[in-house]
């Protein structure tokens, strides 16, 4: 299959390309978002594309007439792009330049591969651009089809409706892009189970194993088994008891950057935060 590159969708002139500077933004970058919850947030897009994308720190990148193109790492060498601006004043530095767009037609949804070799976050385009393979345009209409991602804050599913929208590349790219907390709710009984993944593959490995056999059979977590009620309940009542009752729930995501430590920290509060060790499954 032949490859895709970013130009190919975004159609800039060789003179526009020459004009272009791609911004690579990571959590420890030092620009002024958080990549969890704002890369979705449309309140926040503006401000990442108008302002942090275009901030002059101590050197003046961008001047009057450069084209920004923005990215937000979201694991290894997958990067969602956040947009694509046009500098119509330069404002000096330790300030963000004016600007405006060109397009917001692949804003926050166009996944590229690329592998960054270079400290440096701002890259001029026409050496790299080339090197920008896109992998994934997620669809922007969340009513087009059941399959369609409808972004972190919004997944709340069935066993069976997970089931089939793993099918979804979309589905499978999104959550295997993001560590994060989950909520595991029992229909029937309101019982429910908090659990992290930080682990190969984000949640979409955790949440692949529990729709094989409704429980992860090999987490191991402080030396101690932690699924056994889950264990216990799939002996007793068998996995037809799982698909019918079991609703699957994100509560946060988190990117590659955040350390293991502080996502088990997180896990452990909303199970304090919703008494899911008491009145749930959680057995630990």
């Amino acid at each position: 299959m032949e490859i895709i590159r970013l130009n190919d969708l975004l159609q800039l002139t060789r003179e526009e390309i020459d004009k272009t500077k791609i911004r690579f933004m990571v959590p420890s970058s030092g620009i002024d978002f958080n990549p969890n919850a704002d890369a979705e947030d449309p309140s926040k897009q503006d401000k990442i594309n108008l302002t942090d994308l275009v901030y002059n720190n101590e050197k003046r990148n961008f001047t009057d007439g450069v084209i920004a193109i923005g990215f937000i790492r979201i694991r290894d060498d997958y990067w969602l792009m956040t947009g694509i601006v046009k500098v119509i004043k330069d404002n000096g530095l330790a300030q963000p330049a004016t600007a405006e767009y060109l397009t917001k037609k692949y804003n926050f949804r166009l996944v590229v591969r690329y592998h960054k070799n270079s400290q440096n976050g701002i890259r001029l385009a026409k050496g790299i651009i080339d090197d920008l393979e896109v992998i994934e345009v997620w669809n922007s209409d969340k009513t087009l089809n059941d399959k369609t991602f409808p972004g972190y804050k919004n997944v709340s599913v069935s066993y069976r409706e997970l089931k089939k929208k793993l099918e979804s590349s979309e589905w499978r790219t999104a959550l295997s892009c993001r560590k994060g907390i989950y909520l595991i709710t029992d229909k029937n009984t309101g019982k429910l189970y908090v659990g992290s993944a930080y682990g190969a593959n984000g949640i979409l490995g955790r949440w692949e194993t529990y729709i094989k056999s409704g429980y992860d059979k090999n987490e191991v977590e402080n030396g101690e088994y932690p699924n056994k009620n889950l264990r216990e309940l799939v002996n007793e009542k068998g996995l037809s008891y799982i698909q019918d009752n079991f609703q699957y729930t994100i509560l946060e995501t988190f990117t590659d950057d955040v350390p293991d430590e502080y996502i088990i920290a997180r896990e452990s509060w909303w199970k304090e935060a919703l008494q899911s060790r008491k009145f749930g499954y959680n057995a630990n």
